[in-house]
């Protein structure tokens, strides 16, 4: 017993932070899937299914068959979280080895309590955290390469390449990965560089290359669901030049800010050139990653919100070192006597930030957009928004005027520590306190949803209703909410996406439903329009069980009653 003390007391602050991070995550691992969530461990119930739906390197079609098979369908979630708590291991290791064990600690600390990474830990997909693991995992070998003496390099060498192969072959964004390490290995040694050294640079890229392909060949032909053809038929799509849609990128990337908080970007405003240069490799992963996503493909019709979290990494290990270089000299031990008044000022603001969510806010539906834009616009922020999307969440509602208050108060803080630098560590410890809460509580109601509502609660209500009712056969689902629980009972319809462009097909595709005896299912966040086709057609309906979880609203509709309606809308 005395032994265990010993153990807890000199690792309690480790303890602590894999306590705090199962905390924030364990509760996710049986939210619903939601759309593409669940068709990806769906899929992986097979190999052949899995071959027809992953249009991706081999390795992400067998690890997901082999993680079905692992943890089933239930629990698959764990996946992403084993590679999440890997990649939190492996993140303190590089950021030690390359700063000390003090940079190292706040660097993780940004990474447990991020919210983006807290949703990113358990998508089942592998740009939350497989692709993050494969990165790290990657620098690290990349950083002991480096430092290693030539006896040794080939080891490490060895050791890079295989990690680099694995993540190339897991996702074709892990070129990414690639070019960062070369664009890093060539700026930290281009005063040494020589004929010999650029050829021997060059031959080993055609070398990488020539291995990439012989290994996607071998997998092919050993492993007939995967299909190299389809894999660049997938790849190609993203830059097929059909138009891209730029509000749908801002939205999405604006959607990522949100998600990274003020508590990972404002303190970027405290770089300095010492941190750029011994987070290069890092800045240069962020610029690559941004053109790649948002310049040189067109990912505004796939999901760049997830795309988009390879930027956690990065950002927590700057952020991390600029907290720790801001803080250097304040002793944690008394931290309440030397920053009390910044404590108790950060305090009382994240107070104010919460109580804001429980002002009287307005639910707005999806379309028209312009209607949320103009509110944004003229002012009107007391409005719930809507987080979800087609690979997840199912979806979850956060206050607006808390999102903007956040941001208008830390960007305040920020541009005053700017310029006033003897009160910046006061400033930025009011900074961390208000960050945490605004992050906290979009943990609190991405898992609960005790604020503002649960949409995991009225589908389930909803579903049991659907699941009791023998006379419901066939169920139309509004934004393919619920597919997860209604294929497996044959009662899975299709979806419905409530835009005003598909209108005219959906009339058709509602009048066959309406004919056969279908029913239909509205979980509704965002909200139906009321003045639109879709709004119009369910108030018509008759509604055989409706529930509620505060200002979410899920119904189940029958429109059998009226055959005729559509031609009356």
């Amino acid at each position: 017993m005395h032994h265990l003390f010993r153990f807890i007391k000199k690792w309690r602050f480790v303890i602590l932070i894999a306590l705090v991070f199962l905390v924030l995550r364990l509760p996710a691992i049986h939210y619903p899937y939601h759309q593409d969530e669940w068709k990806n461990v769906a899929t992986s119930e097979t190999i052949e299914g899995a071959g027809r739906f992953f249009a991706h390197p081999p390795l992400m079609q067998i690890a997901f068959v082999t993680a079905y098979d692992i943890f089933g369908e239930n629990n698959f979630r764990i996946f992403p979280l084993l590679f999440s708590i890997a990649s939190g291991i492996l993140l303190f290791l590089i950021v030690r080895n390359r700063t000390d064990k003090k940079i190292a600690t706040w660097v993780i600390v940004l990474f447990t309590i991020c919210f983006y990474n807290i949703f990113g830990s358990v998508v089942p997909d592998v740009d939350g955290a497989i692709i993050p693991f494969f990165f790290l995992l990657s620098v690290y070998f990349y950083d002991l390469f480096n430092k290693s003496e030539d006896k040794n390099k080939w080891k490490w060498f060895v050791l890079l390449t295989v990690s680099i192969l694995f993540g190339f072959l897991i996702k074709l964004n892990f070129i990414l990965v690639i070019g960062v390490l070369i664009i890093d290995y060539i700026w930290s040694n281009w005063k040494q560089f020589t004929i010999r050294k650029i050829g021997l640079v060059s031959m080993v890229t055609i070398g990488f290359s020539l291995l990439y392909i012989i290994s996607l060949s071998f997998f092919e032909a050993i492993y007939p669901a995967f299909s190299i053809n389809i894999m660049l038929g997938h790849a190609n799509q993203f830059a097929d030049g059909l138009g891209r849609n730029w509000l749908q990128i801002i939205v999405q990337a604006v959607k990522a800010i949100f998600y990274l908080s003020p508590l990972l970007i404002i303190p970027l405003l405290f770089i300095t050139k010492e941190i750029f240069n011994r987070t290069r490799i890092f800045f240069i992963y962020i610029i690559l990653g941004l053109l790649f996503y948002i310049v040189l493909f067109d990912f505004s019709r796939g999901a760049l919100d997830k795309y988009l979290m390879f930027l956690i990494v990065p950002l927590s290990i700057i952020v991390g070192m600029i907290l720790s270089n801001i803080f250097e000299k304040i002793d944690i031990k008394n931290i309440w006597k030397t920053l009390r008044i910044p404590i108790i000022i950060g305090a009382v603001l994240s107070v104010v930030l919460i109580l804001t969510n429980f002002l009287p806010h307005e639910v707005l539906p999806l379309y028209p957009k312009t209607l949320w834009f103009s509110r944004v616009l003229d002012g009107q922020w007391l409005m719930l928004n809507p987080f979800n999307g087609g690979s997840g969440p199912l979806g979850f509602y956060v206050s607006f005027m808390f999102i903007v208050v956040s941001f208008v108060i830390s960007i305040t803080l920020g541009i005053v520590a700017l310029f006033k630098k003897q009160w910046r560590v006061a400033i930025m410890s009011i900074l961390i306190i208000t960050g945490m809460t605004y992050n906290i509580i979009f943990a609190e109601e991405y898992l609960f949803g005790k604020l503002n509502g649960s949409a995991t609660r009225v589908l389930n209500e909803s579903v049991n209703y659907i699941k009791e009712n023998d006379s419901i056969k066939s169920v139309l689902s509004y934004n393919d909410i619920g597919n997860q629980y209604l294929s497996p009972i044959g009662k899975y319809g299709g979806r419905i996406y409530a835009i005003p462009e598909s209108e005219s097909g959906y009339r058709e595709k509602f009048a066959k439903h309406v004919a056969l005896g279908g029913h239909f299912l509205v979980v509704g966040i965002p909200p139906l329009g009321q003045e639109s086709f879709y709004g119009k057609f369910f108030n018509k309906c008759n509604i055989l069980f409706d529930t509620s979880s505060k200002a979410i609203v899920g119904s189940v509709y029958d429109c059998s009653n009226n055959k005729t309606l559509l031609n009356n809308i």
